[in-house]
């Protein structure tokens, strides 16, 4: 008898946690609803910590729970635990209905720990899936510009111009990345701080091998360029910046080892080199170097054609005519030049007088014709049905 009832009671002391554990494992899914209902409003009232401690069991005993994981990355990024906001964040794919609201956090989480290059990757799938997501543009834009990263950023605008709902933000930005460059000296702090957070980003060493470079910091430049090369021998950019580098340094044996390296990489990325104007026009730099006149000609022509309207492009190609005694050809060129200049100048006295923060029916179709000029077409665009808004006495754009 007494052995039966220990029996019973080992038996109970097994069971009664099992029990007890689907009991209120089911209470909590059961109740899950209202348990995310709280959380939200301890969220949205800043109460982070609050909203943690009501997901904790939610989330113990159904941890795929997404709108859990959600609501949790969300109080830590709050928290500023980005590492933590990061690991629920990225249990979240693109299948679930909130996926606009987690994919952009998550984002934002890998900036704040300055994984740039994972900040990066997640932008480009937020937009991928919504292209109207004005905020992704705008994170990704300041990457981009951080990085230096001039063409990639104005390719960036110019598509969100399409699908963006504010064309007036991407064109304000349009021109003011346009005349106002980043500055070496002020950049290199934030980058400096980006690596020694998160060492070893390709793109952020080359960003600070350029900076040197313009500060002068020759060893530094190279340090950081061939750091990057190294990290990413496929990379178009770092190939770009390396080339214009050692070619201004005159290091012509750098350059021709560049060219030798480029030949054993696989042939789509050298038909993706042929066809950036960029360096088509740093091969006619480095052609004129070598005496190859006629050569150096051609690849700036093809320059021009891959990239209409850039005049230091047009100015060489006519220097390069007249010096072949192409005189006609070569004085059709500086009047081109010239025009573009008259236009590019007018451009930078609207954007450097600040009149580009409020403008009128006028500003707008004056910028919209030398936008034309220049030949940004899409741009010009744009600032014409900015025009069009105007005088239908729609809402001026705001920023």
């Amino acid at each position: 008898m007494k052995k039966r009832i220990l029996i019973t009671l080992a038996v109970l002391l097994i069971l009664l946690p099992v029990c007890i554990y689907f009991f209120v494992g089911w209470n909590v899914r059961s109740n899950a609803r209202v348990t995310l209902s709280r959380a939200q409003r301890f969220l949205a009232e800043g109460k982070p910590d609050d909203a943690l401690e009501e997901l904790e069991w939610l989330r113990w005993f159904e941890p795929d729970q997404p709108r859990a994981q959600l609501l949790a990355g969300e109080c830590y990024f709050v928290k500023k635990d980005y590492p933590a906001a990061i690991e629920s964040l990225s249990q979240l794919n693109e299948t679930f209905p909130d996926y606009r609201r987690s994919s952009f956090a998550l984002a934002r989480s890998y900036e704040n720990t300055a994984k740039l290059a994972e900040a990066e990757r997640t932008l480009k799938a937020h937009l991928a899936a919504f292209p109207d997501s004005q905020e992704a543009v705008t994170q990704l834009q300041w990457i981009y510009f951080n990085q230096i990263r001039l063409r990639e950023l104005e390719n960036l605008l110019e598509r969100s111009l399409e699908t963006c709902p504010n064309q007036f933000l991407q064109l304000y930005h349009l021109l003011n990345t346009e005349h106002k460059n980043p500055i070496a000296q002020e950049s290199i702090k934030l980058l400096n701080r980006i690596n020694e957070k998160e060492p070893g980003q390709p793109s952020i060493m080359r960003a600070l091998a350029y900076c040197h470079w313009k500060l002068g910091e020759i060893d530094q430049a190279k340090s950081y360029l061939e750091a990057a090369r190294q990290a990413e021998p496929q990379n178009a950019e770092t190939l770009l910046v390396a080339f214009e580098f050692y070619l201004e340094l005159g290091e012509l044996e750098a350059v021709q080892q560049l060219v030798t390296e480029l030949e054993n990489q696989p042939e789509d990325f050298q038909q993706q080199l042929q066809q950036d104007d960029r360096w088509q026009w740093l091969q006619s730099r480095l052609e004129q170097q070598q005496g190859k006149t006629s050569a150096a000609l051609e690849s700036i022509q093809v320059a021009s054609r891959l990239h209409p309207g850039e005049i230091k492009y047009l100015q060489e190609e006519a220097m390069l005519l007249q010096a072949l005694g192409k005189k006609a050809e070569a004085a059709e060129k500086f009047q081109r030049v010239k025009q573009l200049a008259a236009s590019h100048r007018e451009l930078y006295k609207i954007v450097s007088s600040g009149a580009l923060e409020s403008p009128d029916v006028e500003m707008a179709q004056e910028i919209a014709n030398h936008l034309e000029i220049l030949g940004k077409q899409k741009q010009a665009a744009a600032w014409k049905n900015l025009v069009y808004q105007f005088q239908s006495r729609q809402p001026a754009p705001t920023r």
